[in-house]
C-alpha cells in the first residue's frame, strides 16, 4: 500500500522555459492509508545553451517526507516549495525600488538646497565684492560729534639737522564748534571739485594717461599680486620721480577694481603730508597708478623695522604730529581714512617729511597686519576700534583709535601691535578694557633719551595731542 500519491507540479508539460525569475510548486499529498517515512530527492537538469563553454548542470535536493495513518492532508511538509528570497519577487523588488527612489529623492533634495544655499551665500559675498564705479564712495564720510577737538601745527621745515621738530607744546587744541547738520559743515570746505567726486572711477579717470608716459624702473615692494616700484613719470615733456602701484597678470579683475578703488580715495586732495593720486593708466587689465615722489622715499613701516635707520624720539614726535596734522586735514574735509597705520605712509629719510598714503595693495604687501574673522573680509583688526569690530561702524573716532595705534607702532620701531592677542579673541579683549602696554623704546646710539619719559610721552600723546577725539570715546 502506498503512503505517498503522486506529485503535483503546477509546471505546464508543454511551453517555453521562462527567461525570468518565476516560482513553481510541488505537491506531495500523502495518502492516510498507512504511517511511513518517504525518502525524496527532486532533481533539476540545468542544460547550458549549445555551443557554449559551459557544462549541463545537475541539481538534486533532498529531502524526508512523513505520512501518518488517517490524515490525508498533514498541515506541514506536504509540498516542496522552491522559490526566491521575498525581496527578490515581484512584490520586493516593488519595495525596494520604491524606497530607493525615496532615498533617491531625499539625497537629490539635500543637494539643491546646499547649492541653492551657497549660491546665494555666494551673489551676496560678490555684490558686497562688486565695485560699480557709478556707487562706491572712495572717501567714506563719518558722523561728526557735537564737539571735536582738532590739532593745529605750526608749519615748519623738518629738518634733521636744523632742529626744528613739532612737540607737544606746538600742538594747540582748537574746539570746534556745533555743527547743525553735516551738509553744513562740509559744505564750509573748500575741497577741489575732484576730490569732491565720490566715483573713483571718475576720479581716476581725471588723472588718466597712455602707458606711454609711466617708466617702472625699480622694484621697492612684491606681494601676491601686487607690485609696487620706483619710476618716472613725463608729463608734459618734464620727468618727475613717481612710486608706482600696479598688480601682476594673476591678479583678477576684483583684485585690480579694488587698486582704482582704493588708490583714488585721496586723489584731488592738496596736502603737504598726504600722498594724492597723481596720475593713472587704465588702458590694460593691469592698471597702473603713480604718487609723486622724491628719489629716497620708502614705506614708513619699512623705515621702521630695516634696522638701516636710528631715529631719536624727537624724531618719532615729529613725524606722528604729521600724520596728525594729514588726519585732521580729512576730518577737515568730512572723509575719513580707515586704516591710519605706519605701512599706509611714506617717508624721505633726509629730511623726515611723512605723508599719509591710501591702502591701496596693504593687504597684500602687509598680510600679516590683516585677519579674516569669517566675513570673508580682510581689515586690520588690530588698528581697529570696539565699535568698528562689533557693528562695522566708522567715525573719526575710529581714526584716532588707529592713529593712537600708530603712534605704539613710531615708539616701538614698527612692533606688531596686540601681538599677545589672538585676532579672533580682539574683540572680547577691549571689550574687557584690554589697552597696549607702554611701549619700550629701543636705545638708539645717536642720541641719550630718557626712555621712561619718553614712553609716557608717547603713552599720552594721542591725549595731549587731542587731534579729533579724545582716544578713549572711540570706547563707547
Amino acid at each position: 500500500m502506498m503512503a505517498l500519491l503522486p506529485p503535483r507540479v503546477n509546471v505546464s508539460a508543454q511551453g517555453e522555459v521562462p527567461v525570468t525569475l518565476q516560482v513553481f510548486r510541488i505537491r506531495l499529498p500523502c495518502s492516510g492509508v498507512v504511517s511511513a517515512e518517504i525518502p525524496l530527492a527532486l532533481r533539476l537538469n540545468v542544460t547550458a545553451p549549445p555551443g557554449t563553454r559551459y557544462n549541463d548542470t545537475v541539481l538534486v535536493f533532498k529531502r524526508n517526507k512523513i505520512c501518518l495513518k488517517g490524515v490525508e492532508t498533514p498541515p506541514s511538509n506536504d509540498s516542496v516549495r522552491l522559490e526566491p528570497d521575498p525581496l527578490a519577487n515581484g512584490a520586493g523588488a516593488l519595495y525596494v525600488a520604491a524606497t530607493c527612489a525615496c532615498a533617491l529623492i531625499l539625497v537629490v533634495g539635500s543637494v539643491a538646497s546646499a547649492l541653492y544655499i551657497r549660491n546665494s551665500k555666494a551673489r551676496v559675498q560678490e555684490s558686497q565684492k562688486t565695485l560699480p564705479c557709478c556707487s562706491y564712495s572712495a572717501a567714506d564720510t563719518g558722523g561728526l560729534a557735537r564737539s571735536s577737538v582738532l590739532v593745529r601745527v605750526d608749519p615748519r621745515p623738518g629738518s634733521a639737522n636744523s632742529g626744528s621738530y613739532a612737540t607737544i607744546a606746538d600742538l594747540e587744541p582748537l574746539y570746534a564748534r556745533p555743527c547743525g547738520s553735516r551738509a553744513s559743515y562740509y559744505a564750509a570746505s573748500h575741497v577741489t571739485h575732484l576730490s569732491q567726486s565720490t566715483d573713483p572711477c571718475e576720479k581716476a579717470r581725471a588723472l588718466a594717461i597712455s602707458r606711454s608716459a609711466l617708466y617702472c624702473r625699480t622694484l621697492v615692494q612684491e606681494g601676491t599680486f601686487g607690485r609696487v616700484y620706483k619710476g618716472t613719470l613725463e608729463l608734459a615733456g618734464r620727468e618727475q620721480e613717481v612710486i608706482i602701484k600696479t598688480v601682476t597678470e594673476v591678479a583678477s579683475a576684483y583684485q585690480a577694481s579694488l587698486l582704482v578703488v582704493e588708490g583714488s580715495q585721496l586723489a584731488g586732495l592738496v596736502h603737504t603730508n598726504i600722498a594724492s593720486l597723481a596720475a593713472a593708466c587704465l588702458d590694460s587689465s593691469c592698471p597702473l597708478l603713480a604718487y609723486t615722489s622724491t628719489p629716497g622715499e620708502l614705506n614708513l613701516k619699512v623705515y621702521l623695522t630695516d634696522g638701516n635707520h636710528h631715529p631719536v624720539t624727537r624724531d618719532l614726535v615729529h613725524v606722528g604730529a604729521q600724520v596728525a596734522r594729514a588726519g585732521a586735514f580729512l576730518h577737515g574735509r568730512g572723509l575719513l581714512h580707515r586704516d591710519i597705520a605706519a605701512r599706509n605712509c611714506i617717508i624721505e629719510p633726509g629730511s623726515l617729511r611723512v605723508r599719509l598714503a591710501d591702502a591701496a595693495l596693504a593687504r597684500d604687501l602687509f598680510p600679516q597686519d590683516y585677519h579674516c574673522l569669517g566675513d570673508n573680509e580682510n581689515r586690520p583688526i588690530r588698528w581697529m576700534a570696539l565699535e568698528s569690530l562689533q557693528r562695522n561702524e566708522y567715525s573719526t573716532a575710529t581714526d584716532v583709535w588707529a592713529f593712537g595705534v600708530f603712534l605704539w607702532e613710531l615708539a616701538t620701531l614698527g612692533q606688531q601691535p596686540y601681538v599677545e592677542v589672538d585676532p579672533f579673541e580682539m574683540m572680547a579683549c577691549l571689550r574687557d578694557g584690554y589697552r597696549l602696554p607702554p611701549p619700550r623704546l629701543a636705545q638708539s646710539p645717536q642720541g641719550s633719551t630718557n626712555h621712561a619719559a619718553a614712553a609716557r610721552l608717547f603713552a599720552r600723546f594721542p591725549r595731549c595731542a587731542g587731534w579729533i577725539y579724545l582716544n578713549h570715546l572711540s570706547a563707547n
